[in-house]
């Protein structure tokens, strides 16, 4: 094996085994990541969990034998020795996990068991001693304090020591994976750096190789190419060919091996004339040089092939006497081609000269039109300089003039530049919403000067950024715009309506279809209004101008760019003429869905079906959901219709111009519904004119047609900073206001307590505070009537709960007593408490955890009078 070959195989083995390092690396770094991950889960995690749930159960057990201290009759002492026993029963789960899962030292669980056995028989003594007879609170703390206190206070020591321990564990163990992590990221990067340099060494010997390939494979190729000629040395006394050239299959398409034994394999694919004439020459005695054309039918494709065939008769056999041939295949099939079209060319340029000769006609007079205004003004202008009216007129038609004819003179070198073939087309990226939107204002500019209407309407989800020439696209679009302008009378329409026909991974193929409502074309001068120099007919050029151009040049133009150009047209009715382009994507092109989007819900309302489908198609494209309809009043009820459903659009556009009801009123009523959702008007016409009418009835954007993904995007982004979202806000103390309203909240737990006064504060409402429910029937007889508007009640309370509390206030002899809206708030909220709580004369039941929304829902209907 060569040298370059062994250091290329070295460097391929190599290369190898830094990649079965680095997955092997990758593996056992993963592994070790597991395990460090599953003791944190097994040992310190389940630890912290169980002993953090151990403390809330110690502060448990504290709170409900806390309560003997206000009751010790036997019901109380029995409920509060079930509701422990039950405390404990949990301990003990979860104490088991502790013991099973600790790394530090048993001795500390072992103590943690036997403080709770301790708390355990201490706790049992409470019961006994608080239901023996009756105990004053000083006897009970004092018997707390004495008994229970101290080993609560010793299991919380040695809880608080495990969680410490258990949290360095955790530290460790996370700390290992870090390191775990580090050492991969280094060898990771190591290897990488390894396998590029590998990788690099090996592609630079393989790319060496490769170039010699080539350069020896491009050499034979230029010979098998440049050759058109194959020789044939022959002996026939003795019946064998002595040499054929290699070319002889491309040519004649018969293998060299099957020529050498037979070479009489070429008589099928000649005549029987021509082959008499050629065996005639090969006779021993004939013609020293002997020479025909004949046509030769390929084996291979069928063609027929003009092949000049020239036999030499020379001596050198290998006997003295016996005479050999050399017979020459030289193709002539492109040369006598190259003859014909060279005649049908000298044909056509004879058309074509007398069509330039008109042509040259029609430049005379299209060229000294305006050349005779901008002459003829500038000699007025002259003789009325004293006329700055006048002057500033001349000006303007001379600068009109200048424009024709500039109009003129481009499209002369343009078609001057295509016909010597030195125009050549760029391919390089552009914004197809920005030539459009160039496009469109010019249009309507020139359209509004000619009091004709002009739309542009977008089908598919086309890419926004494309690859190909945009400033002959622009030429098209603009030559065939001016036309259907020119030949469209004062009222008519003139539409550009851009299409995506195909779609795949590298391009995408795009109509462009401008129609008019203009004078029309006879169908016999479809082919002919887009040769060059060629109008459909004098009259036309004499009615309308021009140079027969243009149309010429939209074609040569769209061939380059590998396309095609048609159109159908019925005369008095219009034409339409169409474009197909293929344009190559750019890699980064389209918007991928955004989460924030997947939460809207969108309604387009637009009389155009083409319009809704299309802007519901780049809003589902984004992630929203979207539906769509073609007028104002269907739109006012399908948004009351998501309302009702609690399924509310976030976004409505509208169309500016619609029958019956049009946007600008739909927009002004859907503001007053549901002044939440976001509505945007959509418009094909002035964007100033139609914002300032926006902005008057609520409309928060603008968005102009037609609607590009980008221009969408750019709409999102900008009401998605403005509102935060666009779905309906969550109800909270926002929607409501209470400030009139004076609200009692009875609850004995300070922090509960503290809570519904800070959650309520913000509605506005004065807030009035009870301990428990006795205080609250004390508070609501010592007020005046209709003091309170409504009584949030705790259920579960000292002294008096939030049921007797209730009767209480609904048995006083008071008007408001009967009919204050009481709510009850606990956290059973089973079916038979909400029941519980009705019987006792409450209007409504809040469910402990609170639902903030939920709760100022409720508060509202209660205030309002809905309960």
């Amino acid at each position: 094996m060569p040298w370059e070959g062994r250091v290329t195989l070295v460097s391929g083995l190599v290369l190898v085994l830094l990649l079965v390092a680095f997955v092997f690396m990758t593996i056992l770094n993963t592994y070790r990541l597991m395990e460090q991950l599953e003791q944190i889960s097994e040992h310190p995690f389940r630890v912290l969990d169980s002993a953090s749930i151990l403390q809330n159960d110690l502060e448990r057990i504290q709170f409900y034998t806390e309560r003997l201290q206000y009751n010790n009759d036997p019901d109380m002492v029995a409920e509060v020795r079930e509701q422990i026993e039950t405390i404990y029963l949990e301990v003990e789960e979860h104490l088991q996990i502790v013991e099973e899962r600790y790394l530090g030292e048993h001795s500390e669980v072992a103590a943690l068991r036997e403080q709770l056995e301790r708390l355990k028989t201490a706790n049992e003594q409470l019961f006994q001693y608080a239901a023996a007879e009756e105990r004053s609170e000083s006897e009970i703390v004092a018997f707390t304090q004495q008994e229970i206190t101290s080993s609560q206070a010793e299991m919380e020591e040695i809880l608080s020591g495990i969680m410490d321990y258990a949290r360095d564990r955790f530290d460790y163990y996370y700390s290992a994976a870090g390191d775990i992590r580090t050492e991969g990221t280094i060898f990771v990067i190591l290897i990488t750096a390894a396998v590029v340099a590998v990788l690099n060494f090996y592609r630079t010997r393989i790319r060496r190789q490769t170039r010699e390939i080539l350069r020896q494979n491009r050499l034979f190729d230029l010979l098998g190419r440049t050759v058109d000629t194959v020789f044939f040395i022959s002996s026939p006394r003795s019946g064998r060919e002595d040499y054929i050239s290699p070319n002889a299959e491309r040519i004649l398409g018969v293998p060299v091996e099957q020529l050498m034994k037979d070479p009489y394999v070429l008589r099928p694919y000649i005549t029987e004339k021509e082959r008499e004439s050629i065996a005639a020459a090969l006779k021993d005695g004939g013609e020293s040089c002997w020479k025909s054309t004949v046509c030769y039918r390929h084996p291979h494709t069928g063609e027929d092939r003009d092949l000049l065939i020239q036999v030499y008769r020379v001596s050198g056999g290998e006997k003295e006497d016996e005479p050999q041939y050399i017979t020459v295949f030289t193709d002539e099939t492109q040369l006598l081609r190259t003859q014909r079209e060279l005649e049908e060319a000298t044909a056509r340029a004879e058309q074509a000269s007398r069509a330039k000769s008109e042509f040259l006609s029609r430049m005379s007079h299209e060229i000294r039109t305006p050349m005779n205004g901008i002459i003829g003004m500038t000699l007025i202008a002259l003789q009325k300089s004293d006329d700055r009216e006048k002057v500033v007129e001349c000006l303007r038609k001379i600068s009109m003039s200048s424009k024709h004819l500039l109009v003129l003179i481009n499209d002369v070198l343009d078609m001057s530049k295509i016909e010597s073939g030195k125009l050549e087309l760029k391919r390089e990226p552009f914004d197809l919403r920005r030539l459009l939107e160039g496009v469109a204002d010019l249009a309507y500019g020139q359209a509004a000067q000619r009091e004709i209407t002009f739309g542009m309407q977008l089908v598919g989800d086309m890419d926004e950024q494309l690859i190909g020439d945009s400033l002959r696209v622009n030429q098209i679009l603009m030559n065939l715009l001016s036309n259907a302008l020119k030949f469209t009378p004062r009222g008519g329409k003139v539409a550009l309506r851009v299409e995506l026909l195909e779609s795949n991974v590298q391009t995408q193929q795009i109509r462009f279809e401008v129609q008019d409502t203009g004078c029309g074309i006879a169908e016999e001068n479809f082919g002919k209004i887009f040769e060059t120099f060629e109008q459909e007919s004098a009259g036309v050029a004499h009615q309308y101008g021009g140079t027969g151009l243009g149309l010429a040049i939209c074609k040569r133009f769209v061939e380059m760019m590998g396309g095609r150009i048609g159109l159908s047209s019925t005369l008095g009715k219009g034409s339409t003429f169409f474009v197909h382009i293929p344009f190559q994507r750019v890699e980064s092109a389209g918007t991928p869905p955004r989460e924030e989007y997947r939460q809207l819900r969108a309604l387009v309302a637009d009389d155009d079906l083409e319009s809704c489908e299309h802007i519901a198609l780049l809003l589902r494209k984004l992630g929203a959901r979207c539906d769509w309809v073609d007028n104002g009043y269907e739109a006012l009820a399908r948004v009351e219709r998501a309302r009702d459903e609690s399924d509310p659009y976030g976004l409505v556009l509208v169309d500016w111009k619609m029958p019956f009801l049009d946007g600008v009123e739909t927009a002004r009523r859907l503001h007053g519904e549901a002044p939440e959702t976001a509505v945007v008007l959509i418009t094909a016409f002035d964007e100033d004119e139609v914002r300032e009418k926006a902005k008057n009835v609520g409309a928060r954007d603008v968005l102009n047609k037609p609607v590009f993904e980008s221009a969408l995007v750019d709409l999102l982004d900008r009401l998605w900073s403005e509102r935060g979202a666009f779905p309906a806000r969550e109800e909270g103390p926002a929607d409501y206001d209470f400030r009139d309203k004076c609200i009692l909240i009875v609850e004995d737990n300070d922090l509960n307590r503290e809570i519904a006064v800070e959650l309520l504060g913000p509605s506005g409402a004065r807030l009035e505070t009870a301990c428990d429910g006795q205080e609250a029937v004390e508070r609501f007889a010592a007020s005046r009537p209709g003091h309170y508007d409504l009584i949030l009640m705790d259920v579960q309370m000292p002294r008096m709960d939030g049921y007797a509390a209730t009767r209480a206030i609904r048995a006083m002899e008071r008007p408001d007593g009967k009919c204050i809206p009481i709510l009850a708030m606990t956290a059973n909220a089973f079916s038979e408490d909400v029941e519980k709580s009705r019987e006792a004369g409450m209007n409504g039941h809040i469910s402990k955890p609170i639902d903030l929304a939920e709760v100022y829902r409720t508060l509202s209907a209660a205030l309002g009078g809905g309960m």
